[in-house]
């Protein structure tokens, strides 16, 4: 019987190299999203630790106006850095999400390539299985009138 060969294998390694690929890629936006999650952590605990600052100012007696200003000032300068964090994440996710579908998508179109192969597979070796049994029946059909045809 001759050997297996799908026409198709160098597209379905294309399209195994592709999805590996989409899934390094996805890796890396998950990656970025993750230290872009961590940077949000940072900028909200320095925001908590500013606004703790400016909580433990003395009640009692006078505050400079210079040192309310350069608290205010802090302080809007952590919130801006809360936000530009949190619009960062909100990127990442997104990036995320678009690589999800390109892996999905690569995913999908290698699967039908394999399934595809699969199936060529299968009926290669039932047309295989079935001349054998061809061969085998032909073989003891001719033994059987070889038997029949000796005295």
């Amino acid at each position: 019987m001759k050997r297996f060969a799908f026409r198709l294998e160098r597209l379905r390694e294309l399209r195994e190299r592709a999805e590996r690929e989409r899934a390094a890629q996805l890796g890396h936006a998950m990656r970025e999203e993750q230290e872009r999650q961590v940077t949000l952590t940072h900028a909200r605990s320095e925001s908590d630790r500013i606004g703790a600052g400016a909580a433990t100012l003395p009640t009692t007696g006078p505050v400079s106006a210079g040192l309310l200003q350069n608290l205010d000032r802090a302080r809007a300068a952590a919130e801006g850095r809360v936000e530009a964090a949190g619009e960062a994440v909100v990127e990442a996710s997104g990036k995320v999400e678009e690589e999800r579908e390109r892996y999905g998508e690569a995913r999908r179109d290698l699967r039908v390539v394999e399934k595809l192969k699969e199936k060529r597979y299968d009926a290669w070796r039932e047309t295989g299985a079935r001349e054998d049994r061809k061969e085998n029946d032909e073989a003891g059909a001719h033994r059987h009138t070889m038997k029949e045809g000796r005295p």
